[in-house]
């Protein structure tokens, strides 16, 4: 009894090991030097509407919207181009009541063509683009947000009247391995070369913001990392 006891223990430890090398593996990696400043904070939602209800930590959604879903497609010689635009908005507060509204538009332009080698094999590129006004009951300052995926190749950054930060696409989880079956996990959010947020998209939802930075400031970089995780989840554009 004791053998098949002590074989029991044994294998709920591995489990339990197993378990949290899997948790670990679908954490993405950030600069050792926002570490020491954030924690991962985990991403929840509530409701089932185009803009969820997401929190985390001390910042939560409390109302949003979403404009109709536009498309047009017209042939030409070289194929089909396919376009789409929509008009996304929520609100987001703090644990102090302090406010952040959040004004979106995200479009995407699709050329579709025939291979002349291969008539069955329909070959496309496009470019997908998103925007954002955010602004606060903080303070007067307004953030713009733009990021643009074309043939694959992603560009962003967030500027104010006096800053711009940096969006760069991270593709490693923090194990050092390369995220399989997907461009990127999330985002890193850079001001100059210091990392001072973060935000993940898959596996997991997670935002990680630097403690040194002011309250206001902190306020819409979460607004900020909530736009690109409903991009992400949204796949840029509903399909």
């Amino acid at each position: 009894m004791r053998t098949f006891l002590t074989k029991i223990a044994a294998t709920a430890i591995i489990s339990m090991a197993l378990l949290s090398t899997v948790n670990a593996q679908m954490i993405m990696q950030i600069d050792p030097s926002l570490s020491t400043k954030a924690t991962p904070q985990q991403v929840k939602y509530k409701g089932m509407k185009a803009v969820p209800y997401y929190y985390f930590d001390e910042y939560k959604i409390v109302s949003s919207k979403a404009g109709w879903l536009t498309t047009n497609s017209r042939s030409n010689v070289q194929g089909t181009i396919s376009s789409s635009s929509q008009q996304l908005a929520f609100t987001m507060i703090n644990s102090a009541g302090d406010t952040a509204v959040v004004n979106m538009s995200k479009d995407g332009l699709v050329q579709s063509s025939q291979n002349s080698w291969f008539p069955n094999i329909t070959m496309s590129q496009g470019s997908q683009n998103v925007t954002a006004l955010i602004t606060s009951s903080a303070d007067t300052l307004t953030w713009g947000l733009a990021a643009s995926v074309a043939n694959g190749v992603f560009t962003g950054a967030i500027k104010t009247d006096t800053e711009e930060y940096k969006l760069v696409p991270v593709k490693r989880m923090d194990n050092g391995r390369v995220a399989p079956f997907t461009l990127w996990v999330g985002f890193a959010i850079y001001k100059g070369d210091v990392e001072i947020g973060a935000v993940q998209a898959t596996p997991k939802r997670n935002v990680w913001i630097s403690s040194d930075l002011p309250a206001d400031q902190k306020l819409k970089m979460a607004a900020a990392c909530l736009s690109m995780i409903i991009e992400e989840q949204n796949e840029w554009l509903v399909q």
